[in-house]
């Protein structure tokens, strides 16, 4: 073919793909910048990088695992997964049994009411048949899935408004067929089954259903443990029988269509480099979804097929559409390149359970078989094969646990995990096994079994003023971190970046669900909004932190008061609920405040603190931190120096008067 240059790729495997291009554009392809390396003139170049940095061929384990403990590793890791669906069980029934039927009514904890229509049988069991019959449901068009998270196969706490002491029980939703449920009764744990089939089958009987247990989710993730422990290449890799390796290729580095930074550039390279798996550790505001949609792009470009996954439906649309409208995709992500004029990337969403309007109108009805990126939650990757897609790229990957990674390692060769493993660590529901480290993400257990030089830092950020950032780079991330330029003296009028309100109050303790609250505290955090809104600031703007849902509750009611524009938008949440947020401002608020030290789950020492790292890097220009410094300063007399994190508290004070920012406000 004149004039073009061109040929066959088996990147596919069988079938080959045809791949021509103008001679005049060879020099910009792929294959035109490896050619010319054949080239004598060609064979010293200077790297983009220091050699230095690039990873090393081979990263060591620490140590390897003998056979008896590899079976123990992974009945372990089995065994975790049956504790945590364990717990999930009792922690819902204990927060159904904290309420009455009536107040779970009333704070809408409860789907109903259904009345009864039919009976039938399942599995030589008894099922009843109910329809959804709420009063402001005349038009019938609640979705009992989206509407009310009623799924087939999961287990729900039936109640009846009655005083018999047989209810509630456990039921299964056999059937979900808007706006009609089967529900079986879990009749091998009835004291008196007669009697409440008595009652269920009476037609002037109403149901509530409260949340049990879903299953699918722990099954998913025992077989992809399972499937991981008879492929020996993965069990290698996870019990530290065989090095990490990468293959760089100094002569053709990666190239982005996305602008990188010098540190996201490295990442991208490790990336591309990694045979089997890489950790990009990105601090809050270092660009770690951007550096990943860059290696998303260069994959596809390579002709590699890409699993983009999360732990949460939130995640997954994150790094799919960002902030991104209908209208207006947001730069540099997988949905603006696959929108690009000329973009032959062809994505697709997979699952039910997206809230994004993007993602429902653009991805998800596509197929996965046609396309080069496929987006779902961990947990949905369970339908794909193993190593059904090249490589599997893990956004957030510090709030997942090793079982729910492991669904992505199984369904793909290779994986790029993205995470910051000083923040919060995955939700764990069973108390003993976090004491065990059971919980832990595979980003940090992989960081422990091999070395921690085996993850690539992500180190300029952009989101807080670097009054902000000074102390969390100290504390948690070794002084590496640098401030970019645009964010370095950002502020909200002539407020100052950084300040502590020390407020010596006391501390009460809510009678319901026993959360702490400081009414002194909701009463300065209201006076730093209403400043805030005077100096302009809006009220979407602004975050207020607590760790305790007593406080988040004082909070909102003291700030609902205030006489400012949308009181109702200030966000108030806990930190955990916070983590992968951000705002213009931040406001937090400790709570603890007594003269013995007591700071509860604020000073220990692992977790306490992630959780201070967490609260303190969300704020771009403003962060006030109210706490009776004190007490947060001091540990608990049950507790040693090693055993408390209030050393931190203490340091972090002292940094605050070293600025002359630490004041106290007139009671």
């Amino acid at each position: 073919m004149p004039g073009v240059s061109g040929g066959m790729t088996l990147a596919f495997g069988i079938t080959a793909t045809e791949r021509f291009t103008d001679c005049e554009r060879l020099n910009d392809t792929e294959i035109g910048h490896r050619l010319r390396f054949w080239l004598d003139q060609h064979r010293e170049i200077e790297l983009a990088v220091e050699e230095s940095a690039l990873p090393a061929d081979q990263i060591q384990p620490r140590d390897q695992l003998s056979s008896h403990e590899q079976r123990a590793f992974f009945d372990k890791l089995s065994d975790f997964v049956r504790s945590e669906k364990k717990a999930q069980r009792e922690t819902n029934w204990q927060r159904y049994t904290d309420l009455d039927l009536g107040e779970a009514i009333k704070r809408n904890h409860v789907s109903g009411p259904y009345i009864h229509i039919g009976s039938t049988d399942k599995d030589g069991s008894r099922a009843y048949r109910y329809q959804f019959g709420r009063d402001d449901d005349e038009s019938g068009n609640t979705d009992l899935r989206d509407d009310e998270g009623i799924f087939p196969g999961n287990r729900c706490i039936l109640d009846v408004d009655s005083e018999t002491q047989h209810f509630p029980i456990e039921v299964k939703l056999r059937s979900v067929t808007d706006p009609q449920i089967t529900i079986q009764p879990a009749w091998n744990r009835l004291e008196a089954p007669h009697l409440v089939e008595n009652i269920l089958e009476s037609c002037d009987t109403e149901i509530w259903l409260h949340e049990l247990l879903n299953p699918v989710p722990f099954d998913r993730r025992l077989n992809a443990i399972d499937q991981i422990r008879a492929t020996e290449t993965k069990r290698n890799l996870l019990t530290g029988n065989r090095p990490i390796e990468y293959s760089v290729n100094k002569f053709a580095l990666p190239d982005s269509k996305v602008e990188l930074n010098e540190y996201q550039r490295l990442a991208l390279i490790w990336a591309d480099a990694a045979d089997d798996v890489v950790c990009i550790h990105g601090p809050p505001g270092t660009g770690k979804t951007r550096t990943l949609t860059a290696y998303v792009s260069h994959a596809v470009s390579e002709g590699k097929s890409v699993l983009v996954t999360a732990h949460s439906n939130q995640a997954v649309d994150n790094l799919l559409v960002g902030d991104g409208t209908p209208g207006s995709p947001e730069k540099h992500t997988l949905h603006a390149m696959a929108q690009c004029e000329g973009s032959d990337m062809n994505v697709a969403r997979i699952g039910k359970n997206s809230r994004n309007r993007v993602v429902q109108n653009q991805y998800l009805h596509r197929s996965a078989s046609d396309a080069d990126v496929v987006a779902a939650t961990t947990s949905g990757t369970a339908q794909f094969e193993q190593n059904a897609f090249d490589v599997a790229v893990v956004d957030e990957a510090t709030q997942a646990s090793r079982p729910a990674t492991a669904l992505a390692l199984n369904s793909a060769e290779k994986l790029v995990l993205a995470g910051d493993h000083k923040q919060l660590p995955p939700y764990c529901a069973d108390e003993s096994s976090k004491s065990e480290d059971m919980h832990i993400s595979l980003f940090e257990y992989l960081l422990n079994r091999y070395e921690e030089d085996g993850a690539v830092l992500l180190q300029r950020q952009y989101r807080m003023n670097e009054a902000i950032a000074a102390f969390p780079n100290e504390a948690f991330y070794d002084g590496k971190l640098t401030t970019a330029e645009l964010a370095q003296n950002q502020s909200v009028s002539e407020l100052p970046p950084l300040v502590g309100l020390n407020v010596e109050s006391q501390e009460r303790e809510r009678t319901h669900g026993h959360s702490f609250y400081n009414p002194a505290e909701a009463k300065a955090v209201a006076k730093q909004v209403q400043l805030l809104a005077e100096n302009g600031v809006a009220s979407e703007d602004i975050g207020v932190i607590s760790p305790y849902s007593g406080q988040v509750s004082e909070i909102i009611s003291r700030v609902n008061q205030l006489n400012i524009p949308n009181p109702g938008d200030v966000s108030v949440d806990t930190v955990d609920s916070f983590q992968g947020g951000e705002r213009e401002t931040i406001i937090i608020s400790f709570v603890r405040s007594n003269d013995n030290g007591y700071s509860g789950f604020l000073e220990f020492p692992d977790e306490g603190p992630r959780r201070l790292n967490v609260a303190m890097t969300r704020a771009r220009k403003r962060l006030v931190m109210i706490g009776n410094w004190g007490t947060l300063s001091k540990p608990a007399p049950h507790r040693t120096h090693k055993q408390s994190c209030a050393s931190l508290y203490e340091r972090l004070a002292a940094h605050i008067r070293s600025e002359n920012r630490m004041h106290s406000p007139p009671n």
